[in-house]
């Protein structure tokens, strides 16, 4: 185990974990994380009985940014089963998470996106701070990627396909008091000592906490694709989509097949599909030319790169346009 995670445990028993990639400004889901939470993990089972629940937070501005970026675009296809079985475990430590036996409870100081999200949906409860900084969301269409992490999975247990569709479609973020009103969050706080005092407050107050999808007889929201309401709509769903995208696009289309088809079977087996697409398009060119364009290179104009040398920058004070008409 690594300064990655620090595993607290207080005298009340509850362990607050915190994540603080060292050399990083925000926290990414790379192989020093993913090390790190392995060994978080195997620490909490072989102490789990003498704990009370866990809190998970981060020692930065934002909570959690998501997939290591720089790894995710070296990805190609002789690589494929080999980032497969990485995506699997990664899940595979998420899933021991929540099924712990014990309450985890996310308590969001920042924002949470993509892979950050993906670990709050894989905590009991979840607190945020009540902050126009904290956005949470699941932008990885935007780069041609679908949630890998088990985001599709999750999205669609708690909220039905129709309410899940527009976050994973659209690569949707909201502020929270919207992540409140739409059910993605439970509770708010104005800082982080209520933050973490209203964590520990739920853990205490529900030792026996689980996913609603892991109590017996659990049915997603609103129905599967066999039930004739959300038929109607998924028997639209890809041709509204193809005339959004043209075709030119392949992530939508693979998260719309990722969430209908995981609906159909049980938790474990919906995680190996939404694999199977996300290695898919991870090791495809599309999502490299997206992540090439819309992240590095834009990051690099949008911090200057771009001006030339020895010219100060100016603000423009007036804009007049000639020819509009």
């Amino acid at each position: 185990m690594t300064d990655a995670i620090r595993y607290e445990k207080g005298q009340d028993q509850i362990v607050v974990l915190t994540i603080d990639m060292p050399g990083q400004s925000a926290n990414t889901m790379n192989e020093l994380y993913r090390e790190a939470m392995a060994g978080v993990v195997a620490r909490l089972q072989a102490e789990q009985q003498a704990i009370a629940g866990v809190i998970i937070t981060s020692a930065k501005k934002t909570f959690f940014a998501g997939g290591d970026l720089n790894e995710l675009i070296k990805v190609d296809k002789p690589q494929a089963k080999a980032f497969y079985d990485r995506v699997l475990a990664l899940k595979g430590q998420l899933r021991a998470l929540e099924t712990l036996g014990k309450p985890v409870v996310a308590a969001i100081n920042g924002a949470a996106l993509g892979g950050g999200w993906e670990i709050c949906l894989a905590c009991h409860h979840r607190v945020a701070l009540d902050n126009k900084s904290v956005q949470i969301g699941l932008p990885e269409v935007t780069l041609g990627l679908l949630p890998g992490g088990g985001g599709v999975v999750r999205m669609v247990r708690m909220l039905g396909l129709e309410k899940a569709l527009p976050y994973l479609l659209e690569g949707k973020k909201v502020r929270p008091q919207q992540a409140l009103q739409a059910g993605l969050i439970d509770a708010l706080a104005t800082d982080r000592d209520e933050l973490l005092a209203k964590a520990r407050a739920w853990i205490l107050a529900n030792p026996a906490a689980r996913q609603p999808w892991d109590v017996r007889g659990y049915q997603i929201p609103g129905g599967t694709p066999a039930n004739p309401k959300v038929a109607q709509m998924l028997a639209i769903a890809p041709s509204i989509l193809r005339a959004k995208t043209q075709g030119c696009f392949p992530a939508p289309e693979k998260i719309l097949c990722a969430a209908v088809e995981g609906a159909q079977v049980d938790f474990a087996t919906a995680q190996l599909i939404e694999t199977r697409y996300f290695t898919e398009l991870a090791t495809g060119q599309v999502a490299k030319n997206m992540i090439g364009t819309f992240w590095f290179q834009l990051n690099e104009i949008n911090a200057g790169g771009s001006r030339p040398q020895g010219i100060a920058p100016q603000t423009t004070k007036k804009l007049g346009v000639l020819g509009a008409g």
